[in-house]
């Protein structure tokens, strides 16, 4: 099933740190469901272009503001079309998380001490 993706870097305006920098924000829509993250980069507003969605100007923190957005929104576009090739149904929160890697289940430290006893007493056992 074909869906709407769209990828956008914007400023967070409403929260300006001690040096007038803006957080840096992403905001991924597909078929008009919005999720939203944090690139946990700053920037002053003054070296944001609204348009382009990017930092501009050539200095090497520009640069290198701009090379890691390009690589967010390339990840996130291999996110999607790996999901949509093997799921075949696709959100903005499935995207969102799988990028952030918040979909991975991961064992508590009670079942992982639970089948550390279990081995041990498989083990004992075989002795």
């Amino acid at each position: 099933m074909k869906s709407t993706f769209k990828v956008l870097f914007y400023l967070k305006r409403n929260k300006k740190t001690k040096s007038d920098e803006m957080m840096i924000m992403t905001h991924i829509t597909i078929d008009g469901n919005v999720c939203q993250f944090s690139t946990k980069q700053k920037i002053n507003p003054k070296n944001w272009s609204i348009k382009l969605g990017k930092a501009s100007g050539r200095s090497a923190e520009m640069v290198e503001i701009n090379n890691l957005l390009d690589e967010i929104k390339a990840s996130l576009y291999k996110v999607y079309y790996e999901m949509l090739r093997v799921d075949n149904y696709v959100t903005a929160e499935k995207v969102n998380n799988k990028f952030l890697g918040q979909n991975e289940e991961c064992a508590t430290l009670i079942e992982m001490f639970t089948k550390h006893n279990d081995d041990v007493k498989a083990l004992l056992r075989s002795i």
